[in-house]
């Protein structure tokens, strides 16, 4: 496959940051006659049940399944350069009760929440693990989204005590994503050969190496036995994998590699790195939460998830973290939609 890159990147949060980089690129390409095709992630306030158009993206692992479409665009010379974008004011967009409307899948109005709290029996029961079992690596991956998050941000408050206390029976509210956020992010994609006609810095190249986006076409409640084996991640991670030839488990413990799992409802992160092979059973995992960090942004509740937009904002700062790391080459982002039906997986390379 044609070699594909981000050859720009950048976020506001809060209305802080910029898009001055990309838009800059972008100013650029259309002066020198360039064909951009632009591919967009929806709001929250898009419904689930709106039929989306080919260039539209809502879901967790919307960044796969948008990169997905870039990378054949790109091959095919259907445009010189694909602009990935997505904005979401999350904070100061909705109401309470707007918002809570909006969060809710399908015609069963199930919230996410809910779905997840009739998954984690399912997997329980998969993995044999038990209850007490998962309490305690649940626990320590917050501990290990706490670390990161303190160290990328050594200002910012932890969240009040009330969000420690339990929602439902499995879950707490740092389990669970914090969408108050106001968001945008922008990629730009293209081939080294328009990477050059824009004399984009080999410093500011990061190639995609791998990539992948596997989804389970059952819809709602009815899709929880199919997802809670996560047979459809290890898809995932094998498809972007055996594209980049990359040994992952040996660079990420070499600390050559970093990773950004997707951390809302701690079934998911446990089943990926479980998946990725860095443990061979789930009670080994507070084990390697001791020595690896498995987030670059802190989590979707540290760090904020502005909803269809987590994995596109992940794959920015894993960009940040490349460029600016000593020792780190490569990264992989984990992204994960709906009740879990759709996995994605990015692997880059500074």
């Amino acid at each position: 496959m044609m070699k594909t890159f981000i050859i720009a990147a950048d976020r506001t949060v809060d209305s802080f940051g910029s898009h001055q980089d990309t838009d800059n690129i972008l100013n650029l390409a259309r002066e020198k006659g360039l064909v951009v095709v632009t591919l967009e992630i929806l709001s929250l306030a898009q419904g689930w049940q709106d039929k989306m158009k080919p260039h539209q993206f809502k879901s967790g692992a919307s960044a796969m399944a948008a990169i997905e479409r870039a990378r054949k665009i790109l091959s095919t010379k259907k445009a010189d350069a694909v602009l990935i974008k997505g904005q979401d004011f999350l904070k100061t967009g909705y109401g309470s009760c707007e918002r809570e409307k909006f969060m809710k899948f399908y015609h069963e109005n199930y919230t996410p929440l809910q779905g997840y709290n009739e998954l984690v029996p399912l997997f329980l029961q998969k993995y044999k693990l038990d209850e007490k079992e998962y309490f305690k690596i649940r626990d320590a991956l917050f501990e290990n989204y706490t670390k990161t998050w303190k160290k990328i941000n050594p200002a910012n408050s932890m969240p009040h005590e009330k969000w420690y206390q339990p929602l439902t029976k499995y879950f707490r509210g740092v389990d669970c994503a914090n969408p108050s956020v106001d968001y945008s992010g922008q990629i730009i994609l293209s081939t080294e050969k328009v990477a050059d006609v824009l004399n984009i810095p080999q410093k500011a190249r990061v190639e995609i190496l791998g990539n992948s986006f596997v989804k389970i076409n059952l819809k709602g409640l009815a899709s929880l036995p199919k997802i809670a084996p996560y047979h459809h991640l290890k898809r995932a991670i094998n498809k972007a994998i055996t594209q980049a030839k990359l040994n992952f488990k040996d660079k990420f413990m070499n600390e050559k590699a970093l990773l950004d799992a997707y951390t809302c409802f701690p079934i998911v992160p446990m089943a990926l790195l479980y998946c990725l092979g860095l443990v061979n059973s789930l009670t080994e995992i507070p084990d390697l939460l001791k020595s690896y960090e498995v987030t670059v942004t802190g989590g979707l509740n540290l760090g904020k998830a502005p909803w269809s937009l987590t994995s596109l904002n992940a794959l920015i700062v894993m960009r940040e973290r490349l460029i600016s790391s000593d020792k780190a080459k490569f990264g992989l982002v984990h992204g994960n939609g709906l009740f879990g039906n759709q996995q994605g997986i990015t692997i880059i390379k500074k």
